[in-house]
C-alpha cells in the first residue's frame, strides 16, 4: 500500500507539473505574439491546443500566417500548422516544427524569392530575455521567383546560430564585440538554368561567421544603419564552395557603406581553374588558344595545394563602390540592401 501511495502521489505531482508547464509554454509564445504584434509584425494564427502527456507540452498552432514590412520590403511566412514542443525535463528547450512544411518569402523594388521547405524545424536554447543557441534545420528546399520560376533547389540546410558566443581572448581593448556567431552548412545546392555551366553535379557550401557590433533584429533599415554606425561586422572566418572541379576556400570582413551596400575585402583560394578551362574548351564555349592564356595567368599567380596534387589560385577580393572585384578584374555589382 504503501508503494501504491508514493506512485500515485508521485504521478498526481507529475501531472500538476506537467499542467504547469503547458500553462507557462501557451503564455510564453502568446507574449511573444503580442510583443512581435507591437513591433510592427502581423501574426494572425488559427486556434492552439495542447497535448503530449506525459513526457512533453506540445502546443499545437494551426494557420500560421506572418508578414513584416522593412522599408520598401515585404517579408513574410505561413504554415497550415506549427508545432511547439518543450519536454517536461528541460523546459529551457523549444522545439518548432511545421508538420507539413513552410514558406517564407521576400518582396520588393528587386524582385522577389520564396523559399518552400517539405520539412523544417527550429530547436532554441531559452533564455532570460531571448534564445541563446538556435539550431535550425530545412530539408528539400526550393527557391523560386516571380511566377514561380525556379532558382535553385537545395536538399539540407543547417545552421547553428550563437547569441551569447564565448568572449574573444585576444580581442583587443576596445574592439567591436561580438554578439552572435553562426555556421551554416547547404548540401545539395542546384541552381537552375546552369546545365551549360562546366560543373558537376550538386555543390556544397559552409559557412563560419561572427557578427560583431549591437544590433537590433527589430529596428529594420534603420536598425541596420545604426549598426554600421557602431563599427558593425561581419568577420567570415571561413567559407566554402565545392563544386566539382572547383574547390573555393575564402575569408574576409564584410560591413555596410554609406548607401548601405555590402563592402569589404578579403581572399579566395581556388583549385580547380585549369580543369575548368579545360571542359570550356569541349563545351566550345571558348577557343584553345584563350584558355592557354589564362592558364598560363592562373599559374603565375597560383601556388602548389597543400597536398601538391594540384595548383592554387590566391587572389584578393573586395567589394568597395558597390563593385566587386577579384585582384583588380572588376566582376561584378552589388545594390544598396534596401533595393
Amino acid at each position: 500500500m504503501a508503494v501504491l501511495g508514493v506512485c500515485l502521489l508521485g504521478a498526481a505531482a507529475w501531472t500538476v507539473a506537467w499542467q504547469l508547464l503547458a500553462i507557462r509554454v501557451e503564455a510564453t509564445l502568446d507574449a511573444w505574439i503580442a510583443q512581435r504584434r507591437a513591433l510592427g509584425d502581423r501574426i494572425e494564427h488559427g486556434p492552439m491546443t495542447t497535448s503530449g502527456f506525459p513526457l512533453a507540452v506540445d502546443v499545437q498552432i494551426r494557420q500560421v500566417h506572418w508578414s513584416r514590412e522593412d522599408g520598401p520590403t515585404l517579408l513574410t511566412a505561413a504554415a497550415p500548422e506549427v508545432i511547439a514542443s518543450t519536454p517536461v525535463w528541460n523546459p529551457l528547450r523549444l522545439t518548432l516544427r511545421p508538420t507539413k512544411g513552410g514558406r517564407a518569402s521576400a518582396a520588393g523594388s528587386w524582385g522577389s524569392v520564396t523559399g518552400d521547405a517539405e520539412i523544417a524545424h527550429a530547436v532554441l536554447a531559452l533564455g532570460r530575455r531571448a534564445p541563446t543557441r538556435i539550431d535550425l534545420t530545412l530539408r528539400k528546399l526550393d527557391l523560386t521567383g516571380p511566377g514561380g520560376v525556379m532558382h535553385a533547389t537545395v536538399d539540407e540546410v543547417t545552421a547553428v546560430i550563437d547569441t551569447e558566443p564565448e568572449p574573444d581572448e585576444n580581442a583587443v581593448a576596445g574592439a567591436v564585440p561580438t554578439v552572435l556567431t553562426i555556421s551554416l552548412y547547404a548540401d545539395g545546392v542546384r541552381p537552375s538554368g546552369v546545365d551549360h555551366l562546366p560543373f558537376d553535379g550538386p555543390a556544397k557550401i559552409a559557412l563560419n561567421a561572427v557578427l560583431r557590433g549591437p544590433m537590433d533584429p527589430t529596428a529594420g533599415v534603420p536598425g541596420l544603419a545604426t549598426w554600421r554606425d557602431a563599427g558593425g561586422v561581419i568577420d567570415v572566418n571561413r567559407l566554402t564552395l565545392s563544386w566539382s572541379p572547383v574547390d573555393l576556400v575564402g575569408d574576409g570582413t564584410v560591413a555596410l557603406d554609406a548607401a548601405l551596400r555590402p563592402e569589404g575585402a578579403g581572399v579566395a583560394e581556388i583549385q580547380g581553374v585549369a580543369e575548368t578551362l579545360d571542359r570550356l574548351v569541349a563545351q566550345g564555349r571558348m577557343k584553345a588558344g584563350q584558355a592557354a592564356l589564362f592558364k598560363l595567368a592562373v599559374i603565375a599567380a597560383s601556388e602548389p595545394s597543400d597536398d601538391g596534387s594540384a595548383q592554387r589560385l590566391k587572389a584578393p577580393v573586395t567589394v568597395q563602390g558597390g563593385v566587386v572585384r577579384v585582384g583588380q578584374i572588376a566582376v561584378g555589382k552589388v545594390r544598396p540592401i534596401t533595393e
